[in-house]
């Protein structure tokens, strides 16, 4: 008849962060939300076929979910979007996020400004990513042990537990396909992370073969939008009803939660940037502190002394990195003698002078000796050998010294601390001290970059970027 409009198989799109189609909330309707969030991970994800809001308990019906779609489906819009609902339902104290775009970035860089968001990464920066992955492992590994020292076989029992950790996967094909030596460590997480609050969210055009059964196993939440064929709607959802959702309705989408399946339309915020300034500013009004930094970028190329970021006082030597965060790396003079290995042009003399300066401005009394070698030959027919050897060995006096090989030191009659920049010759640098390790680990843009060096101190070996004053 005129006039009339054809059914829909599925409803129409809402806000993400709303029980019902209205616009965003304002900053005071999301602050309210957070004081009287529950302790589940719940938030809608679209409206189902009545109209209702589609809420998902990423706690009670996962703990981790895998979504599925062909290209243009609306699976990084899904994504974003259910970010953002559960940003708008629980502080950042209460639900973090750990973001992984392999797609390129477009879809996750509109919430990397959410105070809940730990980190950011996306397939354009792999060393990036081996962090984020490495930095997911430790996170694992702290909850364990926090589990076992509170003595409770679910953390999120425990009387004031950490945020959940909610890990978000875009394209995850694209990551096996990378990092397939670092992807298993997602697997660990799927297989441990239901007691530990942390959860996975992976996203992939096509579940057949892509991801692995023992990660699969622990994802009993499926959503899949269309798909090409009936075969990868029968994997997500035992039924081929995905396969006939239509062109025409991106963001429709199946979803099946414990043996139950509910036809949903995804949500979409019609401006990402104005929620998420909305959710920031909620989060200043209601003195939630971001979420810190669960990584961090890598060592950059040149580092200057003031913007290290060391307390005031400190002497700077630069940044150190542990393979997931940097770090000020600070030079104490009270923990004695620092040699200082490396053959010209790496950065000897360029350190000496940071120390100097630094030992100057706050009055510190260290000694610096350039091109030391000569001095510590014990054949050395120099008359100022003796007495550099003395000053050394004596320990009244705090000395840096900088020397081309580490042959004629001795260790810790000389000093208790090395800083070692690399040449790239293995059995060289493991004599020098660098641990097989990181001398394994060191890349080949580590060994061009100036001022990249290893500093070895009671047991402990870190790389560390010198710094420039």
């Amino acid at each position: 008849m005129q006039g009339m409009r054809p059914r829909r198989s599925c409803p129409r799109r809402s806000p993400p962060c709303s029980d019902s189609p209205t616009t965003p909330p304002p900053f005071r309707s999301i602050a309210h939300r957070w004081c009287v969030a529950d302790a589940g991970c719940s938030a809608p994800v679209g409206v189902d076929a009545s109209g209702r809001a589609a809420v998902i308990d990423l706690a009670r019906f996962g703990p981790h979910a895998i979504v599925a779609g062909t290209t243009g489906a609306g699976k990084s819009v899904l994504l974003q979007d259910w970010c953002l609902a559960l940003a708008c339902r629980y502080p950042p104290r209460r639900v973090q996020f750990a973001l992984l775009d392999f797609k390129g970035g477009s879809a996750m860089d509109a919430l990397a400004g959410l105070p809940h968001v730990r980190g950011c990464v996306n397939d354009l920066d792999l060393a990036y990513a081996k962090r984020a992955l490495l930095a997911l492992e430790r996170e694992l590994t702290r909850r364990e042990l926090l589990a076992a020292r509170l003595g409770v076989a679910d953390l999120m029992d425990a009387p004031d537990p950490p945020a959940r950790l909610v890990v978000v996967v875009d394209e995850f094909h694209m990551l096996t396909g990378q990092l397939p030596d670092v992807a298993d460590r997602l697997t660990r997480i799927a297989s441990l992370g239901r007691s530990l609050g942390m959860h996975l969210i992976v996203c992939t055009q096509n579940p057949l073969g892509e991801i692995g059964a023992p990660m699969k196993a622990n994802m009993a939440l499926r959503i899949c939008l269309r798909v090409r064929d009936a075969m990868q709607s029968q994997e997500m959802l035992g039924v081929d009803d995905a396969a006939r959702l239509r062109v025409t309705e991106p963001g429709a989408a199946i979803a099946r939660i414990d043996d139950g399946r509910v036809r949903l339309r995804c949500a979409a915020d019609p401006d990402p940037a104005r929620l998420v300034a909305e959710i920031g500013l909620a989060a200043r009004v209601h003195a939630q502190r971001d979420a810190p930094p669960l990584f961090t970028s890598p060592l950059p190329r040149l580092v200057h002394a003031r913007d290290v970021g060391a307390p005031p006082g400190a002497i700077v030597i630069g940044l150190e990195d542990d393979g997931v965060a940097t770090a000020p790396c600070l030079f104490d003079p009270a923990d004695g003698n620092l040699a200082v290995i490396g053959r010209p042009g790496r950065g000897r003399t360029t350190l000496l002078e940071t120390i100097g300066g630094g030992a100057r401005a706050c009055g510190a009394d260290v000694v610096c000796l350039d091109d030391a070698d000569v001095w510590f030959d014990p054949l050395s027919a120099d008359p100022r050998a003796a007495r550099v050897q003395e000053l050394v060995c004596a320990g009244r006096r705090c000395v840096v010294f900088a020397l081309g090989s580490s042959r004629r030191l001795r260790v810790p009659d000389h000093c208790g601390r090395r800083l070692v920049f690399p040449v790239g010759e293995r059995a060289v640098d493991l004599a020098d001290g660098i641990p097989a390790a990181i001398v394994d680990a060191l890349t080949a843009e580590d060994l061009r970059t100036p001022g990249r060096g290893v500093l070895i101190e009671a047991g402990r070996a870190r790389i560390v970027q010198c710094a420039v004053r």
